[in-house]
């Protein structure tokens, strides 16, 4: 099958899941020609590891952040690199990503078989069961995410592939030539809604052709989204100020309305009320600041944090 490609890794101080994301790799029925690991000032030992991984083979070239830029920033600079090499597409995966050895040959026949797609994804499994959170579309008004069913994997004779809108950076492969077409990940959304707003760009050439047999083990926790109670951490601030920078960015006023509608129920009305009624016995005072912040850096764009807030 001639067809080349290259691979983007970003890792941060996870140098045992990259070493197991990495022997995958090379273990590809057909080889990456070039494999970019993005290395996000990790301080586990994996800047060693990756000098003496690149002295070993000349397929490999290693950026070296000075501070941890995030998802975002460093699938910028991975891609950006990967889309000045001699390919014709690029993968992007996570440190936490395992694929399957025929993860891209099966991509690559996928690519063969409908030139009218530009981009592509596989199946992620979690814990051995399909995540569909990372294949989604698109519902309008409001711009919201609904997550591909488990019966578009498995429902279809054959595993027939079948189209979305949004995919995840846990195995989303591009063309090249889209690349310079949609442009790069936008380095200031840090972690979250990054992937979502650059599937966005993407959608105004191509939407994603999933290919169910082509599967990644998706090495981390299972989602605790839908816990009802659940209290929020340092990432919620860039899923929160993200969303509405996306969706402000995307879509029209009345997207922007029903999104802003949405989230006052589930996020700001949310917190105020469990505050109010001291909901599990805590006060949710450290969530309530986190959204205040979130929204008004949003409103703010001049004041977009591009590491974790000090509010941790």
């Amino acid at each position: 099958m001639e067809a080349d490609y290259a691979v983007v890794v970003v890792t941060y101080n996870r140098l045992e899941l990259l070493k197991e994301c990495l022997e995958q790799v090379e273990n590809q029925t057909i080889p990456a020609k070039k494999v970019i690991v993005v290395n996000n000032a990790s301080t586990d030992g994996t800047e060693q590891y990756l000098r003496d991984y690149k002295e070993k083979n000349v397929r490999y070239r290693m950026i070296a952040c000075a501070e941890n830029l995030g998802g975002a920033g460093g699938f910028e600079k991975g891609i950006e690199l990967a889309a000045a090499e001699r390919v014709d597409c690029i993968l992007m995966i996570d440190d936490d990503a395992v694929l399957e050895n025929d993860y891209m040959e099966k991509i690559m026949r996928a690519r063969l078989e409908h030139p009218d797609f530009q981009a592509f994804a596989g199946t992620v499994l979690t814990a051995g069961r399909i995540d569909t959170f990372h294949r989604r579309n698109i519902s309008r008004p409001g711009l919201r995410l609904k997550n591909c069913p488990e019966n578009c994997y498995t429902g279809q004779p054959g595993g027939q592939p079948f189209a979305c809108d949004i995919a995840s950076f846990c195995g989303m492969v591009v063309d090249r030539a889209l690349v310079r077409k949609a442009g790069l990940p936008c380095s200031e959304y840090f972690i979250w809604f990054d992937d979502t707003e650059y599937s966005m760009r993407i959608n105004r050439y191509t939407r994603f052709l999933v290919i169910p047999d082509a599967k990644l083990n998706h090495k981390t926790v299972a989602d605790r989204s839908r816990h009802p109670h659940r209290r929020y951490d340092w990432r919620e601030y860039y899923g929160i100020r993200n969303r509405i920078l996306c969706v402000k960015k995307h879509g029209n006023v009345l997207d922007r309305a029903v999104n802003g509608a949405d989230m006052f129920c589930h996020v700001v009305f949310r917190n105020w009320l469990f505050g109010v009624v001291n909901m599990d016995d805590y006060d949710w005072a450290y969530e309530k600041r986190l959204v205040r912040e979130a929204y008004r850096d949003a409103k703010e764009i001049g004041a977009i944090r591009k590491g974790i807030p000090e509010f941790r």
